[in-house]
């Protein structure tokens, strides 16, 4: 490759990563469920959030200190990917619901940061 057609593909490189950057930190609305990572996709319907308190807190407070606490993630609905949840505060009222959240997602980690959340009425 020439000196020339280096300098022009290192170019617009450094042109088109802040564009790529600046999308992935937006902010997005999507909807799905609030779980724990180890159940994840298994609490995609009403009546689990006995079950993802119990593992959020881990497992020695019924009896089983050998399950560790586990992270809150957001299964989306649209293709069932599961985040992880970034700041766990945030969704602590919302175990096992189906909700929309609004949120910086990275997809290279597979984390959301939630800035709102809302409950959707069944």
């Amino acid at each position: 490759m020439e000196r020339g057609q280096l300098l022009f593909a290192l170019s617009a490189l450094l042109v088109l990563m802040p564009a790529a950057t600046s999308a992935q930190q937006g902010s997005t609305s999507r909807t799905g469920w609030i779980s724990d990572e180890a159940c994840a996709a298994q609490h995609t319907k009403p009546g689990r959030a006995d079950c993802v308190e119990k593992c959020w807190r881990g497992g020695a407070s019924v009896g089983h200190p050998e399950w560790k606490p586990q992270r809150a993630v957001f299964v989306a609905d649209t293709d069932k990917a599961i985040w992880i949840v970034e700041n766990a505060e945030a969704v602590k009222k919302f175990p096992a619901a189906h909700v929309t959240v609004m949120g910086r997602f990275d997809s290279a980690t597979k984390t959301i940061h939630v800035e709102t959340i809302t409950a959707i009425a069944e």
